[in-house]
């Protein structure tokens, strides 16, 4: 295995695009309210957030190895009922905790040097990068642990890290401003992040229970958790539907609220089989995509149109 490909794997590269899009859309946004594109400090803040996301990846790994939530899923993929999705090296030897220690800080010294350059022309990027790096690291670190001990904290951190930091400091990094406007922007495409982790817990949360890691899935119950999912995906499509009626994003985007429909039909089929669980993941990360695309087109064909 090359070395690139091998970083790939470990960092868990296909998960980019849920940090790419929001980036991308807070710039776009900038612009089409009047800032100026700048394209270099473009650069610099998805390079770090992309660099600061791999680092998110490989702690969370990390901290769960560690507490045994892997091991246990592992110990329970014979029965059919979980999948283990983290740490797969670690859980073979063969790479050591000391290697991905080693990729983590690689990855966060990026992302801070990004915040470092950035800070030359924006004073608050760094501000926005240190709120990033503290919640990926207590995400599954001690003594906060946000994703093990339930109330919901886990999922905020997503919300915050995956939605409101990305767009609204992209958005920041290109005006020089943060706005109502950028915030309200955030919030549906950082719910339909949440969505992506929210249902993936669903693979392994037997597993999660088995060393105390309280996700929804665990304090709600299988059932309890579907209809919370439900409840979820409702309001990702009302809060498109709410932006597109503000203006906020353009009155056409309201279409990104269809996107949650084929998820919502997976979710109703999802009732305990792994294999419906596995289309679940799928169909909520290609509606979380496919909405995003549909908001930064509307959004770059407003833009173009006032040229």
């Amino acid at each position: 295995m090359s070395k690139l490909r091998l970083f790939l794997q470990v960092t868990r590269a296909r998960t980019l695009p849920v940090m790419i899009f929001p980036v991308v859309i807070g710039a776009v946004l900038a612009w089409q309210q009047g800032a100026t594109f700048q394209w270099g400090l473009f650069a610099l803040a998805l390079t770090g957030a992309l660099a600061a996301h791999l680092g998110a990846n490989v702690v969370n790994d990390v901290f769960d190895f560690g507490a045994g939530a892997d091991q246990a899923a592992r110990d329970m993929v014979p029965q059919g009922e979980t999948v283990v999705t983290g740490s797969q090296f670690l859980l073979n030897s063969l790479l050591s905790i000391k290697t991905y220690r080693v990729l983590a800080v690689g990855c966060f010294a990026v992302a801070l040097l990004c915040g470092i350059v950035l800070s030359f022309f924006r004073p608050f990027a760094l501000v926005f990068g240190a709120l990033g790096f503290l919640l990926a690291f207590f995400y599954v670190a001690p003594p906060l642990r946000l994703a093990y001990t339930g109330r919901g904290l886990g999922e905020l951190d997503i919300l915050i890290s995956f939605g409101i930091l990305p767009l609204v400091g992209s958005f920041y990094v290109q005006s020089g401003t943060v706005t109502l406007t950028a915030l309200l922007a955030s919030l549906p495409i950082g719910l339909y992040t949440l969505a992506v982790l929210y249902f993936h817990h669903f693979l392994h949360w037997r597993g999660d229970k088995e060393v105390g890691k309280v996700t929804p899935i665990v304090a709600l119950g299988e059932h309890g958790a579907r209809v919370a999912g439900a409840i979820l995906l409702l309001l990702i499509a009302v809060l498109f539907i709410v932006d597109a009626a503000l203006e906020i994003y353009p009155w056409y985007s309201f279409i990104a609220a269809l996107t949650v429909i084929p998820v919502q039909l997976a979710l109703r089929q999802a009732t305990g089989d792994l294999k419906h669980y596995l289309q679940l993941m799928a169909a909520n990360f290609n509606g979380n995509l496919q909405a995003a695309l549909l908001v930064l087109l509307a959004l770059l064909i407003r833009g173009f149109a006032r040229i």
